[in-house]
């Protein structure tokens, strides 16, 4: 709702719908109703917009995106002209946080003043949509061009100094908002309102408005890898140079033409997935879920390890308020692990200046400090014997009612849980690196995991600020089994004649910020190396005996990662893997060393070179990914295809304009070409099961049944 009060000669009104504030429909009605009643009130001589609560407006209402509410009289924009249309000033005054359509209500307002800890924000470009409502036209107009691009194209908040500098505000206060504004209001009484109507000033500085336009431009281009918004909100933007009248209509015409494009949908279906996947059940067991499983509280966490993982780990949790044991054998790592903690948390390492987080930390080589910790998540080398051994120690030193789970990206679960007293207390919670980064937290139940430790794995991933996904127990689990297959296709190509740089352009200009061979290069080539080796694969010295050099276990196989892994390529971290890197250098190098390598290879295995296209890469290199996607839900090991795309948006760089793989194969490749594809490579390469289509898939494209509809009926 919008309550409505008088304090002497301002109308105050105050937006009350709880918790964020969203502008929907009743609560658009009733601010027409108090604007029209303060305007048409003889004794009112100005009025105040504001919130209750924690915050301003979060703007539109995601709820009634695409329904009737949403154009339903007032419409936003209409709400938003009649107060720009106001004869008697309007004060928006804000706090908490603004966004969207509070921003275009501020900015249609005469004067703006803000609460010190505001935060401003225009996150529109996010779900694939221009900022209507005329914020393209008059945020140009108040703050200049460069400031306008930058807060419509990066989506990134300003905090209340930021935006007085900028020119958005009129008054940051500190004192009580409702008293500051009304304050305010009343100052402002007699001032004509025509200096105070944003819509009829002219841009500033529009003498140097081709230079800053087409310098964002050429940055659009480069980074915004097919997404269509970025640079629609550009043109809009552009359009304030116009006069304001023939800009608004220019921004509404743009406004459709994203709203109705089908990255937009991808990106709306990506920004509520990952709010579906809280609502999390168990696979195929919909009676365990968020609602029925209470978690246990969490107060304290041990994490055994201090290598990357550990500390990214350590610092998500002290972030989050934690008491955290770190506990590793190596004394020296250990004091190396602590000093990065400290600097990262903004404490000083080696004197007593700590941040309040840091010093919640302990860390320690006793096991048994481990004792009275709710919680603890294992960050040791990803061999399993050595995790085995880690959890029978654990299993002996903690108190029977703690959790123990391990942050391991493909091992089984149930052969770590087995290791101890407790499987019904042993979780997985594979973190992303940088792990105090990435907000991914894959959680993997094993066959005795208990619905009390689920629900405190997923509570804990929230606490942390990380969005949880809730799988099920194979190897590799979902992401790392469905990526698995991207890299060993990308090879494949190798083989029939393209070269590492041909593979990655073409899977970046589909929207990824780096190719698998950038990506292997960067987290170190030696590391799937010693899961091949692990797995029976390869060996340090190549092949297994007796072992044909283009297969394994009657399965096609490139040798390649593991020919240059023997010759210690790895990466960056070498200066060299699949490609080349100069002393202090990130920039990847083709290399003559890779290119004559792959040749002889070719030759000496009578592999004939041929051209490949870039839509054949990419086909070849993300078909199978989603196959495997449906054959993991066929198998009862994600809830549904939103836990898959959401693992694969936030941990892997799938490009988000795209939904995902599971909504990118419904929604824009279409389930029936995606079974044509499979088969025709299929029938191209037989020896590699990974072309077989999944019976689901299979099912549905025959019935023409939409992934959409399937997981309909598959969610709570």
């Amino acid at each position: 709702m919008a309550e409505y009060a008088i304090c002497g000669t301002v109308a105050v009104l105050q937006i009350n719908n709880p918790p964020l504030n969203v502008l929907s429909h009743h609560v658009r009605r009733q601010l027409m109703s108090g604007l029209r009643q303060a305007l048409q009130d003889t004794a009112v001589r100005s009025i105040v917009i504001m919130g209750k609560g924690q915050i301003f407006t979060a703007g539109a209402d995601v709820k009634e995106f695409g329904t009737e509410k949403a154009l339903s009289d007032p419409s936003l924009p209409t709400l938003v002209e009649a107060v720009a249309a106001s004869n008697k000033p309007v004060v928006t005054a804000f706090h908490g946080t603004t966004l969207g359509g509070g921003v275009a209500l501020a900015l249609a307002s005469h004067c703006r003043l803000a609460a010190s800890s505001v935060k401003i924000g225009l996150p529109e470009v996010e779900i694939g949509i221009v900022p209507t409502c005329g914020v393209t036209q008059r945020l140009p107009r108040l703050v200049g061009l460069q400031t306008a691009v930058q807060m419509i194209i990066s989506a990134q908040t300003m905090s209340a100094q930021q935006a007085l500098a900028a020119g958005l505000l009129d008054k940051v206060v500190s004192g009580d908002l409702l008293s500051e504004a009304v304050g305010f209001a009343k100052s402002v009484e007699v001032q004509a309102l025509a200096d105070r109507r944003v819509g009829s000033r002219a841009v500033p500085g529009a003498d140097t408005a081709e230079d800053v336009l087409d310098a964002a431009r050429k940055r659009l281009v480069r980074r915004s890898r097919g997404a269509i918004a970025p640079l629609t909100c550009l043109q809009a933007i552009q359009a304030s140079l116009l006069p304001f009248e023939t800009g608004m209509k220019r921004e509404a015409e743009l406004g459709q033409y994203l709203w109705t494009s089908w990255q937009a949908g991808a990106l709306r279906y990506a920004f509520l997935a990952e709010r579906t996947v809280k609502r999390w059940h168990l696979p195929g067991n919909k009676t365990v879920n968020y609602r029925t499983a209470e978690p246990l509280v969490i107060n304290s966490v041990g994490v055994l390890g201090a290598g990357t993982m550990g500390v990214g780990i350590t610092i998500c949790l002290l972030q989050a308020g934690l008491k955290v044991v770190l506990i590793e054998a190596n004394k020296t790592q250990l004091d190396k692990a602590v000093t990065l903690i400290q600097r990262s948390l903004g404490g000083r390492s080696h004197s007593k200046q700590l941040s309040h987080q840091a010093m919640q930390l302990r860390a320690t080589t006793d096991y048994r400090q481990l004792g009275e910790v709710d919680l603890v998540i294992e960050a040791v080398f990803e061999d399993l014997a050595l995790k085995r051994k880690v959890f029978q120690q654990l299993d002996s030193v903690t108190k029977p009612q703690a959790i123990l789970a391990t942050n391991t990206s493909g091992l089984d679960i149930d052969k770590i849980a087995s290791a101890t007293q407790r499987p019904d207390k042993v979780i997985g919670t594979h973190f992303f690196s940088p792990a105090h980064v990435m907000r991914l937290l894959e959680n993997i139940y094993g066959r005795h995991t208990s619905p009390e430790t689920i629900a405190t794995a997923m509570q804990l991933g929230a606490t942390i600020g990380k969005v949880g996904v809730l799988v099920g127990n194979c190897p590799g689990f979902v992401g790392n089994r469905m990526k698995g297959l991207n890299f060993t296709e990308a090879m494949f190509l190798l083989e029939e004649g393209a070269e590492p740089q041909d593979v990655d352009k073409a899977l970046e200009e589909f929207g990824f910020a780096m190719g698998p061979f950038r990506v292997s290069d960067l987290a170190g080539g030696d590391v799937h190396w010693r899961r091949r080796i692990q797995a029976g694969l390869t060996t340090e010295q190549g092949p297994p005996p007796n072992t044909p050099l283009l297969y394994r276990q009657g399965n096609r196989y490139c040798p390649l990662a593991d020919m240059l892994c023997m010759q210690g390529r790895f990466g960056q971290k070498t200066g060299a893997g699949w490609y080349r890197y100069e002393s202090g250098s990130r920039a990847a190098l083709p290399d003559a060393v890779v290119h004559r390598l792959i040749l002889k290879h070719r030759q000496d295995n009578g592999l004939q070179r041929r051209n490949i296209s870039s839509q054949e890469i990419v086909e070849r290199c993300l078909y199978p990914l989603i196959n495997e996607g449906f054959r993991i839900l066929e198998e009862g090991l994600a809830a549904g295809p939103q836990d898959i795309d959401v693992i694969f948006l936030l941990g892997f760089g799938w490009p988000r304009h795209t939904g995902g793989p599971m909504y990118y194969a419904d929604k824009v490749v279409g389930l029936g070409i995606l079974l044509r594809c499979l088969e025709k490579y299929r029938a191209l390469h037989p020896r590699s099961a990974h072309w077989v289509p999944s019976s689901l898939l299979q099912t549905m494209a025959t019935q023409g049944t939409s992934l959409t509809a399937w997981a309909a009926g598959s969610r709570l």
